[in-house]
């Protein structure tokens, strides 16, 4: 049995980074650039008009307050009208200026009659609203790092550069087994004795969440023959192979054997937490496997706690422990016993933690509410009231 960290970093060490993809932008969306981008292009291209307003010469405004518009530039359009003294051109939101033209002011502060506008002079500063040619950045700039998370903000981003394909890592397939011959599929109804299938929904629905899809989902017997052909078959087909109860040691129970006689390499069996304790993470030449308890908030925990940083790991994310942070506990917390982690649901707002109710492994009522999970470290009984704890945020 390891601790938690020790999972975590055996996990970590056996995260494989996927191959490098080219995909049209849209596509890259909930992937990790494989490579820096460099801006192909200044940003702005062009000096531009911040606002709708007049441009002219700074210099002519040091000596009046009168200007005659002697033209008009609207966005789109390339006009370079060149200014004489004491003269203006009207100009649009986004409209390329003119090379005379070194500073605009707002429509709002300028009285016009005709073709002849006034405006008081002494609140205007030379280059006012201009966007200048490479004010955000330079043609050749660094501007995204590899590994950077593909959301919409990066996509409109490289848009605005012109950047129609990049290149990311590709997302691994995962395929899911899980067992229960008590497990009823939801929409069904419920015999006694049986339970609704939660959590391949829980893990396909988490999974969802970072843009990743199952390539796999099979409901497989409780029996030995079952279980390891499921595994075996399974193995051929996919990157990461996640199991969903069958791990424990009940006489029901098959999936570590089927594992090793399938010749998987053991990492880790068990860990010193709670929930989630029977956690199994193994190898199988390059591929993945990590099998969890069937209890739903063990599912739940160790999704959250290793299967999520490792899938996205492994397409691209360096940071294994980015969701850590920490929190003042808004209420005490005790145990009885203190000798494994414990991984609270909790809820989060303004760095200020509360634990919630109904804690027992077999319990989901305040899943909705969680939005992190408290560390409960080993060897301590009692969290006190505006204690300074770690959580990881979901």
């Amino acid at each position: 049995m390891v601790n938690t960290n020790q999972a975590k970093d055996l996990i970590e060490a056996h995260i494989q980074t996927t191959e490098v993809v080219e995909v049209p932008l849209i596509e890259a969306l909930g992937g990790y650039l494989a490579t820096h981008i460099f801006a192909p292009i200044a940003m702005p291209s062009f000096s531009n008009s911040a606002m709708d307003g007049y441009g002219f010469r700074y210099m002519d405004s040091l000596s009046t307050d009168t200007f005659t518009v002697v033209g008009e530039v609207p966005a789109g359009k390339t006009v370079d009208i060149a200014l004489g003294k004491g003269e203006a051109v009207r100009i649009f939101t986004g409209a390329r200026m003119p090379s005379s033209v070194d500073t605009v002011v707002i429509q709002e502060k300028v009285t016009r009659e005709g073709n002849t506008i006034h405006f008081d002079t002494t609140k205007v500063k030379k280059g006012k609203n201009i966007r200048f040619k490479g004010e955000q950045s330079k043609e050749g700039d660094l501007v995204l790092h590899e590994n950077t998370f593909v959301n919409a903000a990066v996509v409109g981003f490289l848009a605005s550069l012109g950047i129609d394909k990049v290149k990311i890592f590709a997302k691994p397939t995962i395929g899911l087994l899980y067992t229960g011959d008590e497990l009823v599929e939801i929409g069904n109804p419920l015999p006694e004795g049986k339970i609704y299938n939660a959590n391949s929904y829980t893990l396909q629905a988490a999974l969802a969440e970072i843009g990743q899809s199952l390539s796999l989902v099979q409901h497989i017997a409780d029996t030995q023959q079952a279980t390891e052909q499921a595994i075996r078959e399974a193995l051929e087909k996919v990157d990461i192979l996640l199991l969903s109860g069958g791990i424990s040691v009940g006489d029901y129970d098959f999936v570590r054997t089927s594992l090793q006689n399938i010749g998987v390499e053991e990492v880790f069996y068990k860990v010193a937490q709670k929930p989630g304790k029977p956690l199994y993470f193994g190898k199988y030449r390059h591929k993945r496997i990590f099998a969890l308890p069937g209890n739903p908030a063990s599912v739940f925990t160790c999704y959250h706690m290793y299967i999520k940083p490792f899938v996205q790991g492994c397409y691209g994310r360096n940071n294994f422990r980015k969701e850590m942070d920490y929190a003042t506990l808004t209420h005490p917390y005790d145990r009885k016993k203190g000798e494994l982690t414990q991984y609270l649901k909790a809820y989060v707002d303004k760095a200020k933690v509360m634990v919630l109710h109904s804690q027992e492994s077999h319990k989901l009522d305040t899943l909705p509410l969680t939005n992190c999970l408290l560390e409960f470290p080993a060897g301590k009984t009692i969290l006190e009231k505006d204690e300074k704890v770690k959580i990881w945020r979901l």
